[in-house]
């Protein structure tokens, strides 16, 4: 015999009309539809939702992943320079070969190159701009398109920043004649000193317009030089070596190019005084280049600026200077600061 309870809850259900649908559509939250007093469904917990009620935790989980953070700062990208390939090497050996063995003086046999040689002297120095022009030129060339890759990267690092990058520019180069004159002058009590590669570099710009000049020398010289002393020398030997150590070698090799006739006993303009502008040069770029994430395109512009005012001194200041002559020698001790 069922107890009383139990039976008038069975009489309860038994006079409860048949379920119906929805007049209202499906019942929202992907729950299926159920009648209110058939219980709750088979697995109900205390605290799960019912009857197409959606989970409290979609309301109540606070706000979205990040609201109230400040986005991330942003940072100079490294412009990743690489590893070693073939390309390099083969370049290397072209500008070994080419340059530091003279080979290149064998343009000079070109027809129009030649007829230049065999003129008078301001045709002869001529005819050596455009041996260096050629010589450049071709290694420019190479050199461009086996880095090709990594100078768009850094184009594309260099955006960061760019305004305050150039505005360091003058002041850097500023710098380092104010460097190179304390060093000079009041460390070691010295004159300025022109090398002889600089003093032929000077002879040679007296019969080439300045235009031609400046695509030679500020343009497609720097490039070659940092493709070799950053970009190979620091960019990617830091792959296998710390970095600044590679920063301290490219220091020491850089200036040391520019005096080849004087370490194969040629020439003895090899001095203290004449490798400090070398040497600040080579520190200032090779700060810039590593502190700006290796950017070989940051460092060529350093260099660039450095022999453009090299080139404006030599062809706008210096012949205006030799008209008064001593009350503006400080004119040639600047260009012999510059290097």
């Amino acid at each position: 015999m069922l107890p009383l309870v139990e039976f008038i809850r069975l009489e309860a259900m038994s006079q409860q009309p048949p379920p119906v649908s929805n007049p209202y559509g499906p019942v929202p939250g992907g729950f299926p539809e159920r009648n209110v007093l058939s219980g709750p469904p088979p697995g109900w917990k205390p605290g799960d939702p019912l009857f197409g009620e959606r989970p409290p935790a979609q309301f109540h989980a606070g706000p979205p992943s990040g609201w109230g953070q400040r986005p991330p700062r942003k940072r100079q990208q490294d412009s990743e320079p690489g590893r070693f390939t073939w390309w390099d090497l083969g370049a290397t050996l072209f500008y070994v070969l080419g340059f530091l063995t003279g080979l290149v003086s064998f343009l000079a046999l070109l027809p129009p190159v030649n007829a230049l040689m065999a003129g008078d002297e301001i045709q002869q120095q001529q005819g050596m701009f455009t041996i260096n022009a050629i010589s450049y030129g071709v290694l420019a060339a190479i050199t461009m398109s086996v880095s090709a890759a990594a100078l768009w990267r850094s184009v594309r690092a260099f955006a960061y920043l760019w305004w305050l990058k150039l505005l360091l520019v003058p002041f850097a180069w500023l710098a380092t004649l104010l460097l190179n004159f304390v060093l000079i002058v009041v460390v070691l009590g010295a004159d300025p000193e022109t090398s002889e590669n600089q003093e032929a570099i000077d002879t040679m710009l007296q019969a080439v317009p300045f235009l031609a000049a400046v695509a030679v020398i500020a343009v497609l010289g720097p490039f070659v030089e940092e493709y070799f002393f950053r970009h190979l020398l620091i960019g990617k030997l830091s792959r296998y070596i710390n970095v600044w150590i590679c920063g301290a070698v490219s220091i020491i090799a850089f200036p040391l190019l520019h005096f080849i006739p004087a370490l194969f006993g040629l020439a003895d303009d090899l001095t203290l005084v004449s490798l400090v502008p070398y040497l600040t040069m080579g520190v200032l770029i090779s700060v810039g280049y590593i502190v700006t994430g290796r950017n070989l395109f940051y460092a060529w512009v350093l260099h660039f600026f450095n022999n453009f005012m090299s080139l404006l001194v030599s062809y706008f200041v210096l012949p205006w200077a030799e008209d008064f002559g001593q009350p503006y020698q400080s004119l040639y001790w600047l260009a012999n600061l510059i290097g």
